[in-house]
């Protein structure tokens, strides 16, 4: 009862003052065979006190015990509020508990454990009486309660308790999204279970060699089970599941099923079994939290990468006392039988014991794959002994039939023999016995029964062709061949779906299943209709004798167009917009494309349907679809499968008339497969945030000639995007800018980090996703290179003469170490979990250092390392031209010019090998070995690829010393730099003609080139492989072309049958793109009175536009070509004033022109050289006028006569380093007001003349900041005497009578702090000094927002939220919640991007884009 009363006191601590401080440092409780639902032995105690010679009477704590007895009941309802706050161990006893001269069990599993999420239960070899009492330290329940305590203390030792408690609030279906685990896997087991008989299967518990397997706990093996197909496999492992779980062992399974795709492909078995192990072993739930927390999109990693990140780095790491058991059925049912075995053999490296067992039939394949495989004990065990497990089943059976026991052992005798250890032919065949009725039926059906499967599938197919009515046929024509040919197994709802929509509906399912499809088709525990044995797919497919066909592509084109048809419903849409959802419609969604794999090129029908689909808007309503189901990734092969079905169709045509080929409407289908790939690459987030945005905004944000554009032509009034040039889709995502002067030397990423070294000794900090710059670092120094730490908080940077240490959120310098004289980093990485670094460098010298105890800096770790062999004849040994460790950090590989590449082991400091080349493979070799000039390692196959110094690409493993060099036809190509994605699908090289190739790392096929004109200086893959960066002087490129999403969509790249392989046809077409560069826009100027727009770019040059009819043309030029930064014009757009890198202001004037083909020009009003204060110029601000004109720098402003060309005066700011945000009066025009974090100020415009200036007290908002999307800006002003740095910028409401101030603050180790402010026109211009009291914008919505935009009409603000939605928000509401408009698409906006949005008067946006202004018209102006 003590689980009870803790129970009840820390429930009643929660509201007791005294007990509140105990209580909340209550982390976790180990409940030991706890009444948690009371007990049936609680009456008989009772009446045995009550009946007692010793006096003693019933208790009433004694009544509350009894099963779901009151008290109990609300015990645990109060409790289960609480259970959240605490990590919750459940132990109970497994063995019966002696009373007197009887045994029974006191406390039943269900009673002892609580059922909570999160809970963790575990049995224990004891009675009531022992459960709490250990024989000594070795006693197993001792090691296991103890295990438990031992888990706890470490966790909380390790961060705290608070950050602790968090951790351990297990939350399991959390894991499983991440993980993608595609159902429950105890579905299948509990199928397999339902059809175990007691009393069966136990005999493999004591053959000798399943007990000698199980017995060697000490070392990881493999035990093969196998037998013949029908033998009762499946059932037998889940037996041997639920003994295993039953003997409190950690047993993980996972059940193959060839009639279901997502259950046959060895990335979803290692990622079912890394969720069971995470419900099981909470210090692997742990530790795959945090690698959830670095590596996003976990669900998008290739198999090699799951089983490396999941398995060898994670699990294998951890130490446990018992074995794990992990139980792998139907091999033979899987589609990667060779990957599945060569994976599992790496169980040897697991540091705690792994007993695999495998069940399968007896295939060549499968033994050739166990022979093959030697790092790992395997042993063989045959099932086919069977005959007393079929013997008691079908005793089992015929127990309730009639007749005497002679009759029925006589019975049982005759099967068990016909069966030859077939149970599912017993099976099928006592169910023939069992509907006859006397003893001679039952004799002569057991005479026509068959041996053998074939002999009984043609007897089940007789009854098929007995059907007489031709509907009757027709359905069970439709039902087989859903049941043989679906992708997955069908729901009974799914089946009755299918059959309406043929008008072919039954009253009854299980009877028409059962009287319609010859017993081959069943119902399992979990009601998806399958067929009753893989085996009886492969006899019907191969049937002829069927009253109708069961051909694959025939079957295929009709499971096709069934799929489709509900997304040629024109009422579908409405339908989805009720959120009413019909059946089969998810498998219609994620399927369609799969059976059109399977059919046949020359379908013209498929085709037809095909045309149709696409060409209206019946493919939105199939995308808005998936992006309900959260099932985008489909779109990814629905794209192979279109360009797939077009390129053998056209391969098929080749030989027929060129008149008669289909050329437009295939290319219908290769367009919309790019379309698809760049949808669901640049608009996923925003689909699942609101599916219907791919009608309302996505069309708008593609080029015009998409498919997607071209289908939706005039369909939108209310939302249009102008202004764009582009026709065709760009796989440049963004060109982030390092600044002017800022050459680009390395790269880093991790997570949701890019990091990029400048010439500037200064490192950039973005944000991977949005692209958004988070801080700089600097170094003061030359980087030479840069690695994050694996767990993704922390930068290393290894520079000139210091190593630094930086931490990613606070920015703050952690560790400096002086780096040993003229050496050079070549490659640096983190390592023994964070706590260390190592490098290699030029020196040819492999050096840690030790993060706690950075004093004793860099320490060589052996000498022997690199010491090569000067002997080898024609070498010459000179620094390594690169080097690089592999993933593990145990091994290092080290290229020169003049000599061998060699890897050396890094664990015991010897040679590996040397990379041998063969005499006369290549022309210009001549020796047996070549020079190597760039090397890298393949993630998971222990492969290195590197550049030869003759320019050939190879790669080369060392240990199995395989060789293969890539046979390029370019004979210009000469590579220089190349690198491997992390999912090691893909590897990239760049040459110094600016091209970059990506490959396919298994064939060693092009997949993808990319020309540009700028010269590659470093490259890397984004950490999900669908991005790669690139440096080209002084910008890093963001890019991701179709062929890394295709391939990054494949689940499982691993498998070897014929799908796979006709699956990858799309994606090793090598696809070329050419590069251009973009001028980019750094600075636009608006009139929303004339709707003219003026834009200055990054080479000096000014363009007019005017939004209305969008024609654009130069106007202005900046004399010295050097980048526009201001740009200004008056409200009237008569005037505009330009200022360049090179401090000249400009001014012209707009004139429109009439005989000319231009239509617009200028004259020249204003040209002269500024002399500026430090700090550069900051704002240029034109009186109403345009008689006057300010130049703002940091400390400083000049007022400027336009007709006279001369300062009229100057202002000098009284706190250096103070920034100021200048702005027109909102009522006045005749004055500027200036604003600064402490003041308001007002001056006159003529002069500048002091007018007056007002406090700006925001004391009670200092703790009411937000913290802001930190972006990086050039012109932020700095202080070197200040704490930190401000930012301030302000908008005037379009009314005038609010302004809204965003103040931001940020110090070089806090991240930027923002307070938005409003203030009324009414408090500047009021007489009184009394200090301006601003207020603050709702939280709620201060929260969100990442851009203010605007104030339009009625005080609605426009302003971008964190998820680049364009949102208003009426200001002065009490609610905080804001309208979304539409969004803004990621790849458009980056920090110098976001500075330059604009919104105009009537609500039109305008957002540069590569050069190009984008014009957007919405609802967003209306209304107001």
């Amino acid at each position: 009862m003590g689980g009870l009363v803790f129970k009840k006191a820390y429930i009643a601590g929660q509201g007791d003052v005294q007990y509140q401080s105990l209580i909340k440092e209550i982390r976790a409780v180990l409940f030991l065979s706890t009444p948690h639902r009371g007990s049936n032995l609680a009456l008989v105690l009772n009446r045995i006190l009550a009946t007692s010679l010793m006096g003693h009477a019933s208790k009433q704590y004694i009544a509350d015990l009894k099963k779901n007895s009151p008290a109990i009941e609300a015990l645990n309802e109060d409790f289960r509020n609480l259970a959240p706050k605490l990590q919750i161990f459940c132990f109970y006893e497994t063995l019966e508990t002696t009373v007197a001269f009887k045994s029974f069990m006191v406390l039943e599993k269900e009673s002892s454990i609580l059922g909570y999420p999160g809970e963790i239960s575990r049995p224990l070899d004891a009675d009531h009486h022992t459960v709490c009492k250990f024989a000594s330290p070795e006693d197993p329940n001792y090691k296991s309660v103890r295990s438990a305590l031992q888990t706890l203390i470490r966790n909380y030792n390790i961060s705290g308790l608070q950050e602790t408690k968090s951790k351990l609030t297990i939350d399991f279906q959390n894991v499983k999204a991440l993980l993608f685990v595609s159902g429950p896997p105890e579905d299948d087991l509990r199928d397999s279970r339902n059809r175990w008989q007691p009393g069966t299967c136990d005999s493999i518990l004591f053959a000798p060699t399943f007990v000698d397997w199980t017995q060697n706990s000490t070392s990881s093996s493999i035990l093969w089970a196998y037998a013949r197909p029908g033998s009762g496999k499946s059932v037998l492992a889940s037996y041997l599941i639920h003994h295993l779980k039953e003997s409190g062992c950690i047993c993980a399974y996972y059940f193959f099923k060839y009639l279901d795709a997502s259950k046959r492909s060895l990335s979803s078995m290692l990622r079912s079994i890394a969720f069971q192990i995470a419900e099981d072993l909470p210090e692997f739930y742990q530790a795959l939290t945090n690698l959830f927390e670095d590596t996003p999109q976990f669900e998008k990693l290739d198999v090699r990468s799951i089983w490396q990140r999941l398995y060898r780095s994670t699990l294998f790491e951890l130490e446990y006392t018992q074995p794990m058991y992990w139980i792998i059925d139907a091999l033979d049912e899987s589609e990667s039988i060779n990957a599945i075995v060569e994976t599992l053999s790496g169980i040897q490296g697991s540091r705690s014991p792994i007993k695999v067992l495998i069940t399968s039939r007896e295939l060549p394949t499968i033994t050739a794959a166990f022979e093959r495989t030697s790092s790992v004990p395997i042993v063989r065990v045959c099932l086919d002994d069977n005959a007393k497990d079929i013997r008691h089943y079908i005793a089992s059976q015929v127990q309730y039939m009639h007749g005497s026991i002679d009759f029925k052992q006589e019975i049982i005798a005759q099967i068990v023999d016909l069966a030859r250890g077939n149970f599912l032919w017993a099976e099928l065949a006592i169910k023939q016995v069992l509907q006859r009725h006397n003893p001679e039926d039952i004799q002569a059906a057991l005479s026509e029964l068959p041996p053998g499967m074939d002999a009984l599938y043609r007897r089940m197919e007789m009854n098929v062709k007995q059907i007489s009515r031709a509907a009757d046929t027709e359905t069970s024509r439709i039902i087989l061949a859903w049941v043989i040919f679906a992708r997955r197994p069908l729901t009974k709802d799914d089946l009755l779906s299918v059959l309406k929509a043929e008008h072919l509906v039954p009253l009854d399912l299980n009877h028409t299943l059962s009287e319609l499809c010859g017993h081959f088709v069943i119902a399992d525990s979990n009601d998806r209709i399958t067929l009753v044995h893989q085996t009886a797919r492969e006899y019907l497919v191969k049937s002829q004798d069927m009253p109708f066909s069961l051909d694959p592509e025939s079957s295929q084109e009709s499971l096709f167009s069934t799929c489709l048809a509900p997304f040629l419903d024109h009422k579908l849409r409405s339908k989805l917009r009720q959120k009413v959802f019909p059946s089969f419609l998810e498998y219609a969604a994620t399927s369609w494309f799969h059976h059109l794999e399977s059919c046949s090129a020359l379908s013209n029908k498929i085709l037809d349907s095909l045309v149709i689909f696409l060409n209206g808007s019946y493919t939105l309503t199939w995308i808005q679809t998936l992006a309900m189901l959260g099932q985008l990734q489909a779109l990814v092969f629905a794209s192979r499968s279109l360009a797939t079905s077009a390129q053998k169709r056209r391969k098929a045509d080749a030989p027929i008339m060129h008149l008669l080929h289909r050329d437009s409407d295939l290319s219908l289908l290769e367009m919309w497969a790019v379309d698809l790939l760049k949808i669901v690459g640049k608009f996923g987030d925003y689909l699942l945030q609101d599916p219907t945005v791919i009608y309302k905004f996505i069309p708008q944000f593609c080029p015009r000639d998409s498919m997607i554009r071209q289908t939706t032509i005039g369909s939108s009034l209310q939302f249009s995007v102008v202004g764009l040039e582009a026709t065709e889709w760009d796989d440049c995502l963004a060109r982030l800018s390092l600044g002017s002067n800022q050459q680009a030397y390395t790269l880093g990423t991790h997570g949701r980090y890019l990091a990029v070294s400048t010439s500037g000794a200064s490192i950039i900090l973005w944000d991977s996703l949005t692209l958004e710059t988070i801080r700089t670092f600097l170094h003061h120094e030359h980087v030479f290179k840069i690695c994050f730490s694996s767990g993704g908080r922390k930068l290393a940077s290894y520079g000139l003469r210091t190593t630094k240490i930086w931490d990613i959120l606070t920015g703050r310098q952690i560790h400096v170490i002086s780096n040993p004289i003229d050496s050079r980093a070549l490659t640096l990485s983190f390592v023994e979990n964070d706590t260390a670094l190592l490098t290699a460098t030029d020196t040819r010298d492999v050096s840690k250092l030790y993060l706690n105890n950075d004093t004793e800096g860099w320490k060589s770790l052996d000498d022997r390392i690199m010491q090569e062999d000067t002997s080898i004849p024609d070498t010459f040994l000179n620094s390594p031209t690169s080097l690089a460790f592999n993933p593990e950090r145990t091994e290092l590989a080290v290229a020169y010019r003049g000599y061998p590449l060699t890897v050396w082991s890094l664990e015991d400091a010897y040679l590996i090998n040397r990379c041998k080349r063969r005499v006369g493979f290549h022309k210009v070799s001549t020796s047996s070995w070549t020079g190597v000039n760039r090397v890298c390692w393949h993630p998971t196959s222990g492969d290195v690829l590197g550049i030869y110094t003759d320019g050939m690409v190879f790669k080369w493993h060392p240990i199995e010393e395989n060789h293969q060099e890539l046979q390029s036809t370019d004979i210009n190509a000469t590579p220089s730099e190349i690198e491997c994605s992390p999912d090691g699908i893909i590897f990239a090289t760049s040459d110094v003609h600016g091209a970059i190739k990506l490959y396919n790392f298994r064939h060693f096929t092009l997949v993808y080139q990319l020309s540009s004109e700028d010269i590659v200086t470093a490259l890397c893959f984004a950490p999900d492989g669908k991005r790669f960066y690139d440096l080209r002087g002084s910008h890093c490129h963001v890019w991701e072309p179709n062929a890394l999403i295709r391939l990054s969509g494949l689940e499982d790249t691993t498998t070897d049958n014929k799908f796979e392989q006709r699956s990858t046809v799309a994606s090793v077409i090598a696809s070329e793109v050419f590069a251009e560069t973009p001028v980019l826009i750094t600075a636009i100027a608006a009139s929303s009175k004339t709707g003219l727009l003026f834009a200055g770019d990054e080479e000096g040059e000014v363009r007019i536009l005017d939004i209305k009819c969008h024609p654009q043309q130069e106007i202005g030029k900046s004399a010295t070509e050097m980048c526009i930064d201001h740009l200004v014009c008056t409200e009237d757009g008569k005037y505009f004033a330009y200022t360049d890198l090179g401090g000249r202001l400009v001014i012209r004037a707009v004139e429109k022109l009439t005989n000319s083909k231009y239509t617009w020009g200028s004259r020249l009003v204003m040209n002269v050289k500024l002399k500026l204060q430090i700090g550069g110029i900051r704002q240029l601000i034109f009186k109403p006028d345009a008689a006057l004109i300010l130049v703002v720098s940091l400390d400083s402003a000049q007022l400027w006569s336009v007709q006279l060309q001369s300062v009229q005066a100057v202002f000098m700011s009284k706190k250096p380093g103070t920034p100021q945000r200048w702005i027109l009066h909102p009522a006045r025009p005749d004055q500027l007001v200036a604003i600064s974090p402490a003041n308001i100020t007002t001056y006159d415009w003529k002069d500048l003349a002091l007018i007056k200036s007002d406090q700006l007290d925001v004391s009670d908002h200092e703790r009411s900041t937000e913290p802001a999307l930190t972006r990086h800006d050039s012109r932020q002003s700095q202080s070197p005497h200040a704490e930190g740095s401000f930012n301030i910028g302000a908008i005037v409401s379009q009314t005038s009578d609010i302004i809204l101030l965003s103040i931001s603050h940020s110090t070089p180790f806090s991240n930027q702090q923002t307070q938005r402010l409003l203030i009324e026109t009414t408090q500047i211009m009021k007489p009184s000094s009394a200090p301006i009291v601003p207020t603050l914008l709702h939280p709620d919505v201060a929260a969100i927002i990442a851009v203010p935009l605007a104030i339009l009409g009625n005080n609605n603000l426009v302003f971008l939220d964190l998820s680049f939605w364009v949102c208003t928000w009426r200001l002065g509401t009490t609610s905080g919640k804001a309208q979304r408009h539409f969004f803004l698409p990621r790849d458009w906006l980056n920090t110098e991007i976001l500075g330059l949005c604009k919104v105009l008067d009537d609500g039109t946006l305008l957002c540069p884009r590569k050069g190009e202004i984008a014009v957007i018209k919405s609802t967003l102006g209306s209304g107001w």
